[in-house]
C-alpha cells in the first residue's frame, strides 16, 4: 500500500493524508476504532474513493509533535471482510519522529480482570484537574487482555490515568465512569520490557443521590430504587383530593438502595391521584405523583403469594421453618396452623412475624427421622390489602447431615504482608452473595461446615482503613480503591466431602 505524504514524514504541514490500498476497502465503526494521539479536538473527516482512504481535518496541529492515527479494525477489504489490523499512520510536525514508549496493563478493581476498551491517557501538565478539564496529550486504548502500549512518545515524565467511559470524550465526568491513576509520574523509555505500568480502574462512590427507577401498581404497591444507598429514609403518601395521609407499610432492603411500600388505597369512586413525599435524612428530598387508573377494567389485582424456605421438600439443618409473603401480613390466626408429624397433628409453640410482616418464623423441635406436613387452613393469613390465604400444605423432612459438604481453608501471608492490617475473608456463592465473613491479620485457618453442594468462591478485602468493609477510591483525595484478592478457581462443594484449600491472597500486580 502507499501513503501520501509518506509514512514517518517530518515537518508535516498538511491538513490531511491519503492511504491507497491494493484492493477495495470499506469502513466499519471508524468513530469507535480510530485512535489519534495527540488527540484532535474534533474527529477528522474521511471518505473512500476507489481504493483510497482520504482523511482530513480543520484542527491546527501542535508544533514539534509526533502524531499517530491508529485505525484498529475500522478498515476491511470489500471481498472477504478481513480487517486491516495494526494499520497506523505516523508523522511529525517537527524535525524527527519520537520513538519512546510506555506500556502496561489495566484491571478492574472489582474482579481483577483485564479491562478492555479503556483509554490510557498521558498528560505533560501538573494540575490535578487535568483529566476532568483537558484532553490528554497522548492516549491509547487497551486491548482484550487489558494491555496497552503508548508509542512514538517524546522523552519525558507524564501523569498517567485510565478512563473507561460511555461518552468517549476522554475527560472524566465522575461515576459511573471508571478511573485509575498513579500518583507518581511515569517516564517514556526505549522498550517495553521493563517498568511495565499497572493501573487499577475503579468507580468512585456516587454522592449525587437520585431515584433511579419507580415501580407502582394500582392496588397499592410502590417501589423506589436509588442510585446509592439511603441513610434515614422517610416516605409519605397523601390523598391529593382530601389531603389525608394514607396508611402504608414501608421496607428498606438490606442494601438500602430499594424502598418498598404497601399502601392502603381508598375504595372511593373516582380516586385518581396520590402525592408521594420522600426524604432521606436532611440531604435529599423528592416529590412525585402516583396516578391511579380510574377505570376498573385496567386495574391490577393484588395477590397473596406464600412460599416456604424448604427446597425439594427438605428443610436445611441450619435453618428454622419460615414462610415468606409477597405482601405484608397484618393478621395471623395461629389456631388454623399446625404440622403433621408422621400423620400426627402437632402445634408450634412460637410464632413470630419479622421483616415488616413479610416473613413468619414458626418454631418446632423437628426430628431427623420424621416426615412433616405444614398445614394452614383457609384464612390463616390476611395481608395489608385485605386478602386471605387459601389452604396451604407443604411436605418436607429435615435434610440429611451427609448431604452437606465442607470447606477447610488455610491462608498463609505473603512476604510483603502487613501483619497489622486487617483482612476480611468472604465466602460467596455462585451469584456473588456473601454467605460468611471472617476477619484476620496474618495466618488464618477455618472450616466452613454444612455447605450445600454447589459452586463457591473466596474473596479477601485488604481493609487498609480498618472500617470493616471494602472502600472504593477517591481521585480528588488521591485515595486508591482497597485491594480485593479473589481465589483464582471456582470451588465445587460436593455432598459428604471436605474440600481443602491453601491460599495466599495477593494484590493483582504481585
Amino acid at each position: 500500500m502507499a501513503y501520501e505524504p509518506p509514512l514517518f514524514t517530518t515537518h508535516f504541514s498538511k491538513s490531511g493524508f491519503v492511504l491507497e490500498f491494493d484492493e477495495y476497502v470499506k469502513t466499519e465503526g471508524m468513530s469507535n476504532q480510530l485512535v489519534i494521539s495527540p488527540p484532535l479536538k474534533q474527529l477528522p473527516d474521511y471518505s473512500i474513493r476507489g481504493k483510497r482512504l482520504i482523511v482530513s481535518w480543520k484542527d491546527t496541529l501542535q508544533t514539534d509533535a509526533t502524531y499517530q492515527f491508529n485505525f484498529g479494525s475500522a478498515l476491511v477489504d470489500v471481498n472477504e471482510g478481513n480487517p486491516k489490523s495494526d494499520l497506523i499512520y505516523v508523522f511529525s510536525t517537527g524535525d524527527y519522529i519520537d520513538s519512546l514508549l510506555i506500556a502496561g496493563s489495566v484491571v478492574d478493581v472489582m474482579d481483577n480482570m483485564p479491562l478492555a476498551g479503556a483509554a490510557v491517557m498521558l498528560y505533560k501538565g501538573e494540575a490535578d484537574s487535568l483529566p476532568t478539564t483537558t484532553l490528554p496529550d497522548y492516549y491509547t486504548i487497551t486491548d482484550e487482555a487489558g494491555n496497552f502500549k503508548l508509542k512514538y512518545l517524546p522523552e519525558g515524565a507524564f501523569k498517567i490515568f485510565v478512563l473507561h467511559e460511555e461518552q468517549k470524550n476522554y475527560m472524566y465526568n465522575g461515576p459511573p465512569e471508571k478511573i485509575g491513576f498513579l500518583e507518581e509520574r511515569v517516564s517514556s523509555s526505549l522498550n517495553d520490557s521493563t517498568d511495565l505500568i499497572f493501573l487499577r480502574a475503579f468507580i468512585e462512590k456516587d454522592t449525587s443521590q437520585y431515584v433511579a427507577s419507580r415501580k407502582e401498581t394500582d392496588y397499592g404497591y410502590y417501589e423506589m430504587v436509588f442510585n446509592i444507598p439511603v441513610t434515614e429514609p422517610e416516605i409519605l403518601f397523601m390523598d391529593v383530593e382530601t389531603n389525608d395521609y394514607l396508611e402504608a407499610i414501608n421496607l428498606i432492603t438490606i442494601g438500602k438502595d430499594t424502598l418498598k411500600s404497601w399502601v392502603t388505597i381508598p375504595d372511593r369512586d373516582g380516586f385518581e391521584e396520590v402525592a408521594v413525599y420522600f426524604r432521606d435524612d436532611t440531604t435529599y428530598i423528592d416529590t412525585a405523583y402516583w396516578y391511579i387508573e380510574p377505570n376498573p377494567k385496567y386495574k391490577q389485582k393484588a395477590e397473596l403469594k406464600i412460599t416456604s424456605n424448604t427446597s425439594r421438600n427438605k428443610l436445611d439443618l441450619e435453618k428454622a421453618f419460615s414462610l415468606d409473603f409477597n405482601n405484608p401480613v397484618v393478621e395471623m390466626d395461629t389456631s388454623l396452623i399446625y404440622f403433621l408429624e408422621d400423620s400426627v397433628r402437632v402445634f408450634s409453640d412460637e410464632f413470630k412475624l419479622i421483616n415488616n410482616n413479610r416473613k413468619a418464623m414458626i418454631s418446632y423441635p423437628f426430628k431427623s427421622e420424621s416426615r412433616y406436613f405444614f398445614k394452614a387452613a383457609p384464612g390463616a393469613f390476611r395481608d395489608i390489602f385485605g386478602l386471605y390465604s387459601d389452604s396451604l400444605s407443604m411436605a418436607f423432612s429435615l435434610q440429611e447431615d451427609e448431604y452437606y459438604g465442607s470447606l477447610s481453608l488455610t491462608i498463609a501471608p505473603t512476604e510483603n504482608n502487613d501483619p497489622s492490617e486487617t483482612k476480611i475473608l468472604q465466602l460467596i456463592d455462585s451469584k456473588g452473595t456473601v454467605l460468611s465473613e471472617k476477619t484476620y491479620k496474618s495466618r488464618f485457618s477455618h472450616t466452613f461446615s454444612r455447605l450445600n453442594p454447589g459452586k463457591y468462591g473466596l474473596k479477601v478485602i485488604f481493609d487498609k482503613n480498618d472500617n470493616g468493609k471494602w472502600d472504593t477510591g477517591i481521585y480528588r483525595k488521591k485515595i486508591q480503591a482497597e485491594i480485593l484478592s479473589l481465589y483464582p478457581e471456582e470451588i465445587e462443594i460436593r455432598s459428604n466431602w471436605e474440600f481443602d484449600v491453601e491460599w495466599t491472597p495477593t494484590a493483582p500486580a504481585d
